[in-house]
């Protein structure tokens, strides 16, 4: 039996266009309806969801569960925007779906919009391969590979430092950054922003709060026997609230509860997975 949930690395040739993509399938699973719910945290990628089986209703901010259950339903594939905070999701019934995270500078270079949720219909025809494949795995396999000829025209050369790739936002952030300084004519503060804006939708504000966030995510997954303020310091925050505030904004809730819900409830599950990359 496939698992209920799944995070899948892109293969090296398109590990500079996505940095993962999440599984979820919830069929053969006895859930109360709460459980069906899906908690995410704010993210600087554009997001293409493919619902294989069932349904998915999504709210762009955290909102009560009567909101949600009688939004409508999303389509069998759309885009979500980067988030600049968290968001939640909810299925009547049981889902199977995949949602991949481009980062913004590919989605861009591969014809997307950052400020409209347009489908480049490229990336149309790679997700209808996986709709039309006779398994999941299939569907992986078909949509990777139609991709990988997508983005390999899209990303040209460049005189530019080349993003390798990777999972951590962290890395893509530093990366990002750096190209913003060494592209394109002027080296101004403001000139450098307007690059960043452009390429990412992002102010770098915005991108080194995302990489902050994501670099406290790592160290909290490995810090058993350190405490708050230790963990503060180490992401370099400048104390306790100072961080307690960056998780909530990134996450709707203070690090205590954010911890609590992700140990004990059933609708934080991409939480648990996320730290699978550190």
């Amino acid at each position: 039996m496939a698992p209920h949930a799944q995070i899948l690395f892109p293969p090296l040739e398109l590990a500079s266009c996505f940095a993962f993509a999440i599984v979820r399938d919830t069929r053969g699973r006895r859930l109360n309806p709460t459980d069906r719910l899906n908690y995410f945290p704010a993210s600087p990628l554009v997001t293409l969801t493919i619902v294989l089986d069932g349904q998915i209703h999504m709210a762009n901010a955290l909102c009560d569960f009567d909101a949600l259950r009688f939004s409508d339903p999303r389509p069998r594939v759309f885009v979500s925007l980067p988030q600049p905070g968290p968001i939640v999701s909810w299925s009547p019934g049981a889902v199977r779906a995949v949602a991949i995270g481009f980062f913004p500078d590919a989605w861009h270079k591969m014809g997307g919009a950052l400020d409209n949720t347009d489908l480049p219909g490229a990336v149309e025809a790679a997700a209808e391969a996986f709709h039309l494949a006779k398994d999941a795995d299939a569907g992986w396999t078909n949509f990777c590979r139609l991709l990988t000829e997508v983005w390999t025209e899209s990303k040209g050369d460049a005189s530019v430092p080349q993003w390798r790739g990777g999972a951590r936002l962290t890395d893509w952030v530093r990366h990002i950054l750096l190209q913003s300084a060494m592209s394109g004519p002027g080296r101004s503060v403001r000139a450098i922003e307007r690059r960043l804006k452009r390429w990412t939708g992002h102010s770098r504000q915005a991108l080194e709060f995302f990489a902050q966030v994501d670099h406290l995510h790592g160290l909290a997954r490995h810090a058993k026997n350190q405490t708050a303020a230790e963990i503060a310091y180490d992401g370099a925050y400048s104390d306790q609230a100072h961080m307690g505030r960056a998780v909530k904004r990134a996450t709707g809730f203070s690090p205590v509860r954010l911890n609590r819900l992700i140990e004990t409830e059933e609708a934080f599950w991409c939480y648990r997975l996320l730290s699978e990359r550190f």
